[in-house]
């Protein structure tokens, strides 16, 4: 292998010519200075070696040996062509030594492969294609991936209605935080739509940790040429609960695949790796997200392994490929696998509007929160106990934000009326924390207030709870024709 050093080819030239310019005639300098040129002379020496070493043929010809002693003393001109070179000579022995790490990656990648591919059972039906990225290009490329998603307008919309809804804090800036979190805890990440597994530069594969991290996207590329993952409602726009249960699937998948991977592998030096891995990870976007972030960025891997491995429990990674032709549809199935596996299955109930304009404007959000949504909702607001007996008995939901009248319409259906009145009495003391109202009005089935906001709360006998959330009494009217 040659690596030419483009405009130097040949440092030893320049070095004879730096000692021509630092002859006897030259101005004395001051002995700090003379010591910093020799240095640099001196890591010239060992660089040249070093260089020659990686490649053997590399400067054989022509090279004068004496060139390098640094004899004619120092001149400005000679340590600038000294640094310069020594610069390049760098240059080639971090390429060199990035060229010696693919190849190395290459065959453990084969192996990892292989291991993945037997403990699936499914083999691969064409070459992975890798993508090696610096840090910075690896979080350039996850912020193209959300601009071909969503656009800044649909973050914006987003961001204002799950802080209607309790989820998110006032003028959170939710595009950047995620890049930012996404970047901190991705150590590699399978791209759908590319068909492109992306990788650090700097992940080696040396390290056992990431062998293991390789394990579980090298899954998602196994999925993806069997499944078509695209084919999954993975990026669903109107229903956020559908699409964390898909990905659910997906990610608890890979990460049973990988869990097999670890134990099949597991040694001293792979344990070291982990723990050295959990105390050096910045954490810091992580700890400082809001729950709803926090807590629905790992929902995916910790719950939705649970839910495969209740897959497969019942039939072998079988059963898990089953599901990828009927995924699961809600969170509820995927903290249920009970839920998931009956005859029929328990689907969520759909909520339908005749319409959904309202005085004149179109909500810019129509989303779905879920149950585990709920549970994050009622846990941050609340506590965890009555966060999990509050979501509990959810059938489905659905919320419209109209930034106009910064206006919040959202039902909710229960599986019974004893499940609607837990949420109804949660959802009441979430209101009264947040919003801390006025002269509130409170019946068994509804709650009410005028101000600081116009808070409407009601819970029918259909087993339905809804809420009208509003800066405008006139928005509140309007909001209360829909049907």
């Amino acid at each position: 292998m040659r690596f030419p050093l483009r405009h130097l080819a040949k440092p030893a030239l320049f070095l004879a010519f730096a000692a021509l310019l630092g002859g006897p005639a030259c101005e004395r300098k001051e002995p700090m200075v003379e010591r910093r040129f020799q240095i640099i002379v001196e890591e010239n020496t060992r660089l040249i070696a070093a260089v020659r070493a990686q490649d053997p043929a590399y400067l054989a010809a022509g090279y004068d040996e004496t060139a390098n002693s640094g004899a004619g003393g120092y001149s400005p001109e000679g340590m600038r062509i000294l640094t310069a070179a020594n610069a390049e000579l760098r240059a080639i022995l971090a390429s060199g030594e990035r060229a010696r790490a693919l190849a190395a990656n290459k065959t453990v990648r084969a192996e990892i492969e292989r291991q993945v591919a037997a403990i699936r059972g499914l083999e691969f039906k064409r070459p992975v294609d890798y993508q090696v990225l610096n840090r910075k290009e690896i979080k350039q490329t996850m912020a193209g991936k959300l601009d071909e998603v969503y656009s800044e307008k649909e973050f914006t919309d987003m961001t204002e209605a799950m802080s209607a809804v309790g989820l998110l804090p006032t003028g959170y800036p939710l595009r950047e935080k995620y890049i930012d979190l996404l970047g901190e805890q991705v150590a590699a990440f399978y791209d759908q739509h590319t068909h492109k597994l992306y990788m650090y530069e700097d992940a080696s594969l040396d390290n056992a940790q990431n062998r293991v991290v390789l394990a579980h996207e090298l899954t998602h590329a196994l999925q993806d040429q069997h499944f078509s993952l695209k084919r999954l409602p993975l990026e669903i726009k109107t229903n956020d609960d559908r699409a964390v249960a898909a990905s659910a699937l997906v990610e608890g998948d890979a990460t049973l695949v990988m869990s097999e991977f670890m134990l099949k592998n597991l040694s001293k030096q792979m344990l070291k790796d982990s723990v050295v891995s959990s105390f050096t990870q910045n954490m810091k976007q992580l700890e400082t997200a809001p729950r709803y972030l926090r807590e629905m960025l790992v929902f995916p891997y910790l719950r939705g392994q649970e839910f495969c491995a209740t897959l497969f429990g019942a039939g072998d990674y079988a059963a898990v490929t089953k599901a990828y032709a009927a995924p699961p549809s809600s969170t509820a199935q995927i903290l249920h696998p009970q839920k998931y596996l009956a005859n029929p299955r328990e689907e969520p109930i759909a909520i339908a509007w005749s319409q959904l304009e309202v005085k004149g404007e179109k909500p810019t959000a129509d989303n779905c929160v879920g149950e585990m949504g709920l549970r994050i909702l009622f846990t941050e607001w609340l506590d965890a106990t009555t966060a999990e007996r509050a979501a509990a008995g959810w059938r489905g939901d659905r919320y419209l934000y109209y930034p106009g009248g910064q206006a919040l319409v959202w039902k909710t259906v229960w599986a019974t009326a004893a499940d609607a009145a837990e949420f109804f009495a949660a959802e009441q003391q979430l209101l009264t924390k947040r919003h801390s109202p006025a002269r509130p009005r409170t019946t068994q089935f509804t709650f009410e207030a005028d101000t600081p906001r116009i808070l409407r709360l009601r819970q029918t006998p259909a087993h339905e709870v809804i809420l009208i959330d509003t800066a405008s009494a006139a928005w509140a009217d309007a909001l209360e024709t829909l049907r």
